[in-house]
C-alpha cells in the first residue's frame, strides 16, 4: 500500500475506511462503511500526486509554492463538480451522496457498486462482446448519462475502460469524476492539462489551443469502444498527430461487427474535433438500431392483447347483437302471436307456441308491467294474470297434451325455463 493513502480504519465524519479500491493521477478511491446507516460507500479523495503530497499528519499539501495556485484551483473545481453531480441521479452515472472537506483536501462520497471495471470485465470474458451488447447495453446508456452531464456544463475528461464500471447485472456506470477540467490558471503553467490517459484522451486535452467540449468526452468513449473491438487501446493522440497511423475500427472489426457501428466509432475518434459528433445525441444517432426514446421503451414493455385490435373493435357490438337476438327469441317464445295456429301435436307448434314458465304455471305480466326477468337465482313463480291484447296462453292440460310421447323429465317446465335462462346469461 502506498504511503500516500489514508490508513485503514481512518474516520472521515460518519465514514470509516475499510479498503483502498484504486489510485490514479488525481486521487485515491477508498471503500468505506457509513456507520450511521450501516452501508458500504466509495470515497474519492482529491490527491493530484503530480503537484501535491500527504505529510506526516495526513494533511494534503502542494509540493511547493509554485504548485499552490494550481492545487487550489483543482481543489475548488473538484468540490464544484461534486456539488453539481449531487444535484441529479442517473442510473449510468455514479451517484454522489455527499462531499466532505478535511485534511487539506476534499472527498466525494459515492454509492458503492458491486462488479468490475470494463478493463477487468473484458479480461474475464472468453468470447467477444456481441455488437448488440456493446451498442445497446454499454454505449447508449453511457451516452444518455453523458448527455445529462454535458447539459450542466460539465465534462468527465477521463473516460476509459477503468472508469466504466460494469455492475453484476451487466449495466454500466461511469465513475471517477474527480478529474478537474483543464483550464489555464492565471500566471501558472498549464499543469493540469498534462494529466491524461494515453490512447483515450483527445489531442486537445494535452494542452493545445483547441477548445474542449462534449466532443472531447465522446473521443474517449469511442476509444473505450475501440478497446472492446480491437482488444487494445487506440494509438495515443500525440503519436497520431505526429503521423503514426491508427488502424481503424472498420478494419479491425470487419466481419465481427456491423459497418455502421465501426464507422461511428472511427468518426468519433477523428483527430480534428470538428469532424467528430458534437453531442452525445449526435453520436447516438450514428449507432445502429435506434432503440431510444418512447419507441424503444414501447418495444420492450408492450404487452400484446389476447384479441387482435381489428377484432376487438367489433366484439362488443357483436356480443350485444347476439344478446338482443336471444332475448327476442325468448320473448317470441314467451308471447304467442296474435293468430296462433291450432294446438295440435308436432315439433314446430310446440317450439313456437309454448309459453315460458317458471314453476308449474305460466308466468306472464299484466299489461302495465314489464315482462319478468329470469335469472339463475329466480325460484319463485310469478302468478300474475295476463290481460293484454294477445291470445291467452295454453292451459296447462293442453300444453301437457302436446308433449305426450316425448322422453322428457317430469319437471319439464322448470327444466326448459332454466335451460333458456342459462343460455341467455351465457351469451350475454
Amino acid at each position: 500500500m502506498s504511503d500516500q493513502t489514508l490508513a485503514i480504519d481512518t474516520r472521515l465524519d460518519d465514514f470509516r475506511i475499510t479498503a483502498v479500491l484504486g489510485q490514479g493521477g488525481f486521487g485515491v478511491t477508498y471503500k468505506a462503511v457509513d456507520e450511521r446507516l450501516q452501508r458500504d460507500v466509495a470515497i474519492k479523495e482529491y490527491l493530484p500526486r503530480q503537484f501535491a503530497v500527504r505529510d506526516e499528519t495526513a494533511t494534503v499539501r502542494p509540493r511547493g509554492p509554485q504548485d499552490e495556485a494550481v492545487f487550489t484551483w483543482g481543489l475548488n473545481r473538484f468540490v464544484e463538480e461534486a456539488r453539481a453531480l449531487a444535484l441529479f441521479k442517473h442510473p449510468n452515472i455514479v451517484a454522489v451522496i455527499r462531499y466532505l472537506e478535511g485534511n487539506g483536501t476534499a472527498y466525494l462520497v459515492m454509492e458503492y457498486e458491486e462488479g468490475k471495471d470494463l478493463e477487468h470485465w473484458l479480461a474475464g470474458r472468453s468470447d467477444p462482446v456481441p455488437e448488440q451488447m456493446l451498442t445497446e447495453r454499454i454505449l447508449r446508456p453511457l451516452l444518455d448519462g453523458l448527455a445529462k452531464i454535458h447539459e450542466k456544463g460539465l465534462l468527465h475528461r477521463d473516460i476509459k475502460p477503468e472508469n466504466v464500471f460494469i455492475r453484476r447485472d451487466g449495466t454500466p456506470v461511469l465513475i471517477d469524476f474527480g478529474s478537474s477540467r483543464a483550464q489555464k490558471v492565471e500566471g501558472q503553467s498549464n499543469t493540469l492539462t498534462s494529466i491524461v490517459s494515453a490512447g483515450y484522451s483527445p489531442f486537445e486535452q494535452y494542452g493545445g489551443a483547441q477548445k474542449q467540449g462534449p466532443w472531447s468526452d465522446l473521443y474517449a468513449l469511442a476509444g473505450t469502444a475501440y478497446r472492446v473491438i480491437a482488444g487494445s487501446a487506440p494509438t495515443d493522440a500525440i503519436a497520431r498527430h505526429q503521423g503514426v497511423v491508427q488502424r481503424s475500427a472498420a478494419e479491425l472489426g470487419a466481419g465481427r461487427y456491423g459497418e455502421q457501428l465501426l464507422h461511428a466509432i472511427d468518426r468519433a475518434l477523428a483527430l480534428d474535433p470538428t469532424e467528430r459528433p458534437q453531442s452525445a445525441a449526435a453520436f447516438a444517432a450514428l449507432l445502429p438500431g435506434q432503440f431510444t426514446g418512447a419507441r424503444g421503451a414501447q418495444s420492450i414493455t408492450e404487452v400484446r392483447p389476447s384479441v387482435a385490435p381489428s377484432k376487438r373493435r367489433w366484439l362488443p357490438g357483436a356480443a350485444i347483437g347476439v344478446t338482443v337476438l336471444l332475448i327476442g327469441i325468448g320473448v317470441a317464445l314467451y308471447w304467442p302471436s296474435e293468430q296462433p295456429g291450432p294446438a295440435t301435436t308436432g315439433e314446430s307448434t310446440a317450439a313456437t307456441q309454448l309459453p315460458i314458465q317458471v314453476g308449474t304455471q305460466a308466468a306472464l305480466p299484466t299489461s302495465n308491467e314489464p315482462p319478468p326477468t329470469t335469472t339463475a337465482a329466480t325460484s319463485e313463480p310469478n302468478t300474475a294474470a295476463y290481460t293484454g291484447p294477445i291470445a291467452e296462453p295454453l292451459a296447462a292440460a293442453d300444453e301437457r297434451a302436446i308433449l305426450v310421447g316425448f322422453a322428457l323429465p317430469d319437471d319439464v317446465d322448470k327444466y326448459r325455463a332454466n335451460q333458456i335462462a342459462g343460455g341467455l346469461l351465457a351469451y350475454a
